[in-house]
């Protein structure tokens, strides 16, 4: 995923990401450097999923929704690997 633009679908990264705006996502910034604490990502799942990277161990990461009341995260599926990121979203529209 070197450049996508992807819909937010649902409410659990509120009030970051509204649900319907459009972000670009990117692999490039991981090319150079690691993902980081904050950093919000785009993985798969059974779908796209976009949360925020708030815990790293080794080669995993441990991911949450700003709306904790709405998010379905690492708290119900546990860590993430990092090859499971698909991009870095550095553009919200």
């Amino acid at each position: 995923m070197l450049l996508s633009k992807i819909k937010v679908v649902g409410h659990s990264m509120e009030p970051t990401l509204k649900q319907n705006k459009i972000v670009i996502v990117s692999s490039i910034p991981y090319l150079f450097k690691k993902p980081t604490i904050g950093d919000i990502v785009v993985l798969k799942r059974q779908k796209y999923i976009i949360k925020r990277i708030t815990a790293i161990k080794k080669e995993q990461v441990f991911v949450i929704g700003d709306n904790k009341k709405e998010s379905t995260d690492s708290r119900n599926f546990g860590w993430i690997k990092k090859d499971s990121i698909l991009g870095k979203v550095i553009h919200i529209g």
